[in-house]
């Protein structure tokens, strides 16, 4: 049954819906416009009518999903980086042990959901579309069961959603309402709603603009709404003095239940002044045109519909004053360059399909009859003959034959036509399509440094998929204290990628009764992209050969982050073998590390070397010490040699005297010898 009060929104909520619709038509159209434009064909029709008029062949030179799949390949290979924390200030205090536990569940549901291939059709509607859509919702875990599990996908149809045009978050989470619409034959209709009278639905047959229901050539439709829309209402809260907020109907039930079960534990205090705000709930209503089919309150606390942006940009139009929102695919400023390179490879063909065909131009009176063969058929070798003079009168020469030069194709045509490829790579810029070529001889590390460039020139549409997954972490992570009540296993994926079953909720078990507005969840894009897989893998090679501790950080306790760079067949088990590994390692003594002996050898060695040349000096001061008593003694025994050899010369130049003097004496003997026998001659001779 559904309330008067909610029938008597039915005129608000469809203008709401006709006016989001209204706002967004453009992008609606820009993003079927490019899907058809990039994987099924590059021309329109007015294209196609036109070369069929100029006679051109119509053929087309798809060079933008190259791009686009590129980066989807890219993209199927990253890992987000996940992270939950509580925030700052006050608040009931939580067990340390419960984020890993609520960051591993998230883990799991993104594994799933990867698996079922909505992460990657998300990001091929941002880059090929310009937009896309998430949906949280909640499904019992199967047929026989009465328990409900958090589940969170993409939209049927991202056309087929709205937002409140006020939103001015990325992920349209700040808006009022969202709404998703289901289009439905009567047929479909009836079956799940068999006693819904439809008989004044109008199903028009204009095609123009919205409608709720229409015509197409026979086949009736009908659009399903599911609208969900935040419900405001007034509150009066206060604080408590061990740091809790709740409202006052809240707190006045905590006191009666503490009163009823005889709770001997003191209550805290309320702390101030209440104070009035607001709280916001999630009111869910299905219509039709002419009717609400139901409406209820659901258990969400923000909007169950996140949009996925691609690089929009918001301005005003100058025309109409009014704030719009262009959405933009990621092929979207190379559009006109698809269409150049379209119309160069037609001209080209073309040029190619009127070429002239004639080897030969020869005048009609030229041609004799009898050889007529070899000016036909040219691709045999033979004589060519042809009558040099009309009727054989010599007076009326005949023109001989001539070959016929053929036009060269414009360069022009060619050019353009080469120059379309390399154009594209500069307007999306991604410079590594040409990168590999054999004529350029480019190394490995610029190819890597230009598929890096070409990551960086995509990761607005990344950012834009991280912000809007970090939405739907914050939807779920309000939910799960909500339908994860009672005790249960979940799954979850911990920081070694590894998959575990966590018991909750039971006695003396991790309870999963927090309060998510003391939690903040922040999705980032992660490292392993394969482009950086490899520049990661190589910068730990070059550190581990330049620092020999790094290395054997690496090679034990950081063994599991080398191996998750690495992208070869057999991965995930090599990481179980090097698990295994490192247990053993740490429970048995580890081997000597040959660097660090090494080390020890270089110290010992230093350590040996200082105390040789300690006993070295000393033996040489030793030896000084000699050397100086030896010095003293030579140098006594040099100034005695020099005193006995001043005294024997003394003793020479004394002896020398005295033997001189001696001479002398002899010498005036000899003289008064001589002197007197002279003088005794005189005498004699003079008495003679």
């Amino acid at each position: 049954m559904v309330s008067k009060a909610a029938t008597s929104q039915l005129k608000r909520i469809k203008e709401n819906i006709c006016r989001s619709r209204k706002f967004f038509e453009g992008n609606y159209k820009r993003y079927n416009e490019f899907k058809k434009f990039v994987f099924e064909s590059s021309m329109s029709k007015d294209d196609i009518a036109t070369l069929k008029d100029l006679g051109k062949p119509q053929i087309e030179f798809n060079i933008l999903e190259s791009y686009i799949s590129r980066l989807r390949g890219e993209f199927s290979k990253q890992e987000p980086s996940l992270r939950i924390k509580k925030k700052a200030g006050k608040g009931k205090e939580m067990d340390p042990n419960l984020i890993p536990i609520l960051e591993g569940y998230l883990r799991n549901l993104e594994e799933e959901n990867r698996s079922t291939g909505d992460a990657y059709s998300v990001y091929s509607d941002q880059l090929s579309g310009g937009f896309s859509a998430w949906k949280v919702w909640t499904e019992y875990e199967h047929n026989r069961s009465f328990q409900q599990v958090i589940k969170y996908g993409r939209v049927y149809d991202p056309t087929m959603t709205g937002f409140d045009p006020l939103a001015r978050q990325i992920h349209k989470g700040d808006g009022d309402y969202c709404f998703e619409i289901y289009p439905l034959t009567i047929d479909e209709f009836k079956k799940q709603y068999p006693n819904v009278d439809i008989s004044k639905v109008t199903f028009t047959t204009n095609m123009e603009g919205f409608s709720f229901s229409y015509n197409n050539n026979g086949i009736k439709i009908l659009l399903l709404v599911d609208y969900y829309e935040k419900i405001k209402k007034p509150e009066q809260i206060v604080e408590l003095s061990d740091g809790q907020v709740m409202t006052v109907d809240e707190y006045n039930e905590f006191l009666e239940d503490q009163e009823e079960f005889g709770t001997i534990e003191q209550a805290p205090m309320r702390v101030g002044k209440p104070r009035k705000t607001v709280d916001e709930i999630i009111h869910r209503y299905t219509l039709i045109e002419n009717q609400i089919l139901s409406d209820k309150r659901t258990d969400f606390k923000y909007l169950p519909i996140i949009f996925v942006d691609g690089n929009s940009v918001v301005f005003r139009d100058i025309d109409v004053g009014e704030v719009k929102q262009m959405t933009r695919p990621y092929v979207y400023q190379a559009k006109g360059m698809q269409k150049l390179k379209n119309f160069a490879g037609q001209s080209l063909a073309n040029e190619l399909e009127n070429m002239v065909q004639h080897k030969i131009m020869i005048a009609k009176e030229s041609i004799s009859d009898d050889y007529v063969d070899p000016l036909t058929d040219i691709q045999h070798a033979s004589v060519l003959v042809w009558n040099a003079f009309k009727d054989n009168n010599p007076d009326v020469p005949l023109p001989p034959p001539r070959e016929i030069v053929r036009p060269p194709i414009p360069a022009e045509i060619t050019n353009t036509f080469k120059m379309a490829d390399e154009t594209t790579q500069v307007i999306l810029g991604s410079y590594d399509a040409a990168l590999g070529i054999n004529k350029n001889q480019l190394s490995g590390v610029a190819i890597v440094e230009g598929a890096t460039q070409s990551n960086s020139a995509a990761m607005p549409y990344i950012v834009s998929y991280m912000l809007s997954l970090s939405q739907v972490g914050r939807v779920i992570l309000d939910l799960i204290p909500k339908y994860i009540i009672s005790e249960t296993n979940i799954n979850i994926i911990d920081q070694q990628g590894e998959t575990q079953s966590v018991p909750v909720n039971g006695q003396n078990q991790m309870g999963l009764n927090f309060k998510s507005q003391f939690l903040e969840v922040t999705i980032k894009a992660g490292v392993n992209f394969e482009i950086q897989k490899s520049r990661t893998l190589n910068q730990v090679i070059a550190l581990m050969k330049v620092s020999p501790m790094f290395a054997q950080l690496i090679n034990t306790k950081g063994l599991m982050i080398l191996i998750d760079n690495l992208d070869i067949r057999g991965s995930e088990r090599l990481k179980a073998l090097s698990k295994e590994f490192i247990e053993q390692q740490q429970q048995s003594p580890p081997p000597p590390n040959p660097a660090i002996m090494e080390q020890q050898n270089i110290q010992k060695q230093l350590q040996n070397e200082q105390e040789q040349n300690q006993v070295n000096n000393k033996l040489k001061a030793g030896e000084l010490a000699l050397k100086k008593e030896s010095n003293d003694t030579d140098r006594l025994k040099v100034m005695t040699d020099l005193e006995q050899s001043r005294n024997e010369h003394l003793l020479t130049q004394e002896k020398v005297s005295t033997e001189q003097a001696g001479q002398a004496v002899q010498m005036a003997i000899k003289a008064a010898d001589i002197f007197r026998k002279h003088d005794r001659e005189d005498r004699e001779s003079d008495k003679s």
